[in-house]
C-alpha cells in the first residue's frame, strides 16, 4: 500500500509539473494613449521609418483618402496628401526616402522626400477597363521592380508588376480580390486575397496554388527566420518554412474577425475587431490576449524599434500601446 501511495503521488506531482510547463509563463501589463487625428477617417495602414518619424493612410471607399505623417513618434500628425474622391489604401517605405502608396481606381502615389510630399504617377499602360479596380497593397524591390495587387466585390482581381519603374506594366486578371502580398527574396513571394493564396519562386513570371481554400486573406507577413505567415480574417493565422508545402496554425479562434499583423523585432501583433490584440515574443512559442484594452475596431498595427505598438482604428483614432510581461 505504502509503495502504490509513492507511487500514485509521484504521479501527481509529474503531471503537475508537465501542466505548468504547458500555461503560459507571463503576463502582460498594458499602458496606451490615445489619438485623434484631423478628420474622422478609417486608419487602414501604419508604417513607421524608424521611432519618430512615421505615415499613416486610410480613407473610404470612392469617398475620401488622406496620408498623414509625424515626427515625434505619433503625438502629432499633419496631413500631407489628400483626395478628395479615392481612399489610400496601403504604404510602402522603400527607404527613408523613397515611399510608395497605393489606393482606388488604380491610386498610386510617390514620394521622394520621407512623405513630406506625394506626386500621382499615371501609369503608362493600363489594363483592361473592368479591371480598374482598388489597389490594396503595394511593394517594391528598388526603384525599377514595383508590384501593386487589388481587386473589389471579391471576385475581381488584379496583379500588376514593372521592371522598369513605369513602363511597361505587367497586368494579370483573377476570379479572386488580391489584399496583401509579402516576398521572402526577390524572387520568391507570396499574394493572397478572397479564397486565393498563390507563391512565385521566379519573380512573378509562373505561380503555384496553395491549397489553403476557404479563408480570406487579409495580411501576409515574414518574420527574421523567412517564416512566412498568412493571417485569415476567420481568426486563423498559419505560417510555413518550407514555400507553403505545409502549413502550422499558430491561433484558431474562430470567434474573431483579424484585419492586420506586424513582426517587429522581438515581438509580433496579430489585431483584429472588437478589441482583438494578440501579441507574441520571439522566444515564446504561444500567442497571448492582451486584456483591458479597448473594445474598438482595430485595423492596422505597427511595432516600433522601442517596442510600442501602435494601432489604427475608426474614426481618425490611433492608439499607442506600451507593454511589459512580468512573470
Amino acid at each position: 500500500m505504502k509503495k502504490s501511495g509513492f507511487i500514485l503521488i509521484c504521479i501527481v506531482l509529474i503531471a503537475s509539473f508537465l501542466g505548468c510547463e504547458n500555461q503560459n509563463d507571463y503576463d502582460f501589463t498594458m499602458t496606451y494613449k490615445k489619438f485623434q487625428l484631423s478628420e474622422n477617417i478609417q486608419i487602414c495602414c501604419i508604417e513607421y521609418i524608424n521611432n519618430n518619424e512615421g505615415l499613416i493612410c486610410g480613407g473610404a471607399k470612392n469617398s475620401f483618402g488622406s496620408i498623414y505623417k509625424t515626427t515625434d513618434g505619433g503625438t502629432n500628425w499633419t496631413m500631407v496628401f489628400h483626395s478628395d474622391s479615392l481612399s489610400v489604401n496601403d504604404i510602402f517605405y522603400l527607404n527613408d526616402s523613397i515611399v510608395y502608396a497605393c489606393g482606388d481606381s488604380l491610386l498610386y502615389i510617390k514620394s521622394v522626400n520621407g512623405g513630406n510630399t506625394w506626386e500621382i504617377i499615371k501609369l503608362l499602360n493600363y489594363p483592361y477597363d473592368e479591371y480598374y479596380v482598388p489597389y490594396n497593397s503595394v511593394y517594391a524591390h528598388n526603384e525599377y521592380n514595383i508590384y501593386l495587387i487589388g481587386g473589389e466585390h471579391y471576385d475581381k482581381g488584379l496583379w500588376s508588376e514593372t521592371e522598369t519603374g513605369n513602363y511597361p506594366w505587367t497586368h494579370d486578371s483573377y476570379d479572386n480580390q488580391f489584399n496583401s502580398m509579402c516576398f521572402v527574396s526577390q524572387y520568391v513571394g507570396f499574394f493572397g486575397g478572397y479564397g486565393i493564396l498563390i507563391v512565385t519562386e521566379d519573380g512573378g513570371n509562373t505561380f503555384d496554388n496553395i491549397d489553403l481554400y476557404g479563408n480570406n486573406f487579409v495580411d501576409l507577413e515574414t518574420d527574421s527566420d523567412q517564416t512566412v505567415y498568412a493571417l485569415s480574417d476567420y481568426g486563423i493565422l498559419y505560417s510555413t518554412n518550407d514555400l507553403g508545402y505545409n502549413w502550422t496554425t499558430e491561433i484558431n479562434d474562430y470567434k474573431s474577425e483579424f484585419t492586420d499583423m506586424y513582426f517587429g523585432e522581438t515581438l509580433a501583433v496579430v489585431c483584429g475587431k472588437n478589441g482583438k490584440l494578440y501579441l507574441k515574443y520571439n522566444n515564446q512559442n504561444d500567442w497571448e490576449i492582451a486584456k483591458d484594452i479597448p473594445k474598438v475596431n482595430y485595423n492596422c498595427s505597427f511595432v516600433k524599434e522601442n517596442g510600442e505598438i501602435v494601432l489604427g482604428s475608426d474614426n481618425g483614432e490611433l492608439y499607442i500601446f506600451n507593454q511589459k510581461r512580468t512573470p
